[in-house]
């Protein structure tokens, strides 16, 4: 009876010991296998590593600077539909912007100019450049124009407007200190030129100069090579930051 008990015993740990080599051989091939392909993304998400963002691109990825557009495209973009309602109520705060009073200063500084050295070339030309509605370059206008945030036109208007009432105050009011400049027949056609032809030329003007400032933004390679750089230098920051 006692060798029986002893065969059993013996039997049993032999059980036991081949049951435990099966377990652990099991266990080694689960750890060589190829892990899925979930897995993998669900570790690098939990060491940090760069994955792929939602739109597609990689999350490390530097985004490319916009092409620099074509004359054309540039010559098309740059012209504004005007908005009236909307110009009109920021019109306040525009009056008060540099790109009206300038011009406004000009009119009055070419008038002064104009009334006390009006018999030398510099008084002549300041009254054409500056004062004479509808003539010369139009250079308050397209001051306005060109440095104006938004209603371009509208200022423009304004402020040939003004240059009208400082070239009809120096025709009347002046011109008997200066002798008479202009003939007396050609006053009519002047005061009409001061409030016909010069606000619509000059809120032509303002409005060309808008354009044109527009455009260069647009097409010019200097601007776009200097915002590529900005963008070069705001994608590394932003990578060295991560």
């Amino acid at each position: 009876m006692a060798r029986v008990k002893q065969t059993d015993r013996a039997e049993a740990r032999r059980r036991y010991r081949q049951a435990t080599s099966q377990e652990a051989a099991i266990d080694g091939a689960a750890d060589d296998a190829p892990a899925e392909p979930g897995d993998g993304k669900a570790e690098a998400a939990r060491a940090g590593r760069p994955t792929k963002s939602t739109a597609g691109k990689p999350a490390g990825a530097k985004q490319q600077p916009a092409a620099r557009p074509g004359i054309t495209t540039a010559f098309r973009a740059a012209y504004h539909p005007a908005h009236f309602r909307e110009d009109f109520a920021a019109l306040p705060g525009l009056l008060r912007h540099y790109a009206f009073f300038v011009p406004v200063a000009m009119i009055v500084v070419g008038t002064v100019v104009a009334s006390i050295f009006f018999n030398y070339t510099g008084g002549q030309f300041a009254w054409q450049i500056l004062v004479s509605p509808g003539s010369g370059f139009g250079l308050p206008q397209l001051v306005t124009g060109f440095f104006a945030p938004r209603a371009s036109y509208m200022l423009g208007f304004i402020v040939s407007v003004i240059q009208g009432i400082a070239a009809t105050i120096f025709l009347l009011a002046l011109s008997d200190r200066l002798g008479h400049p202009f003939p007396s027949d050609q006053i009519p056609g002047l005061l009409l030129q001061a409030f016909v032809a010069g606000p619509v030329s000059g809120t032509l003007f303002a409005a060309a100069a808008a354009w044109y400032r527009r455009f260069l933004a647009l097409s010019g390679p200097k601007r776009t090579a200097a915002n590529t750089r900005s963008q070069s230098r705001s994608a590394s920051r932003g990578g060295s930051r991560r």
